[in-house]
């Protein structure tokens, strides 16, 4: 058995010389993973680029929140 943790989705950005941070949760570290394979993520980093400059980061945290129950592996055929 396993167990899923919530997962921060972070985006870091400068506006003015003021850092920001903004963050999305997710309930897992997959599923955050997957927002950026999913391509969602490409228009609001262009957005954030034309705007603000290319100082932009994006990353995923795993916080220490159990996000559900433990999760049991699928049986091996």
């Amino acid at each position: 058995m396993f167990k899923l943790f919530y997962t921060l989705l972070i985006i870091e950005y400068v506006v003015e010389d003021q850092d920001v941070s903004t963050s999305v949760i997710f309930p897992s570290e997959k599923a955050c993973y997957d927002a950026f394979g999913d391509g969602v993520l490409d228009n609001l980093y262009d957005v954030l680029a034309d705007t603000y400059g290319k100082e932009i980061m994006m990353y995923c945290k795993k916080t220490p929140f159990p996000s559900s129950e433990p999760t049991k592996p699928q049986p091996r055929p």
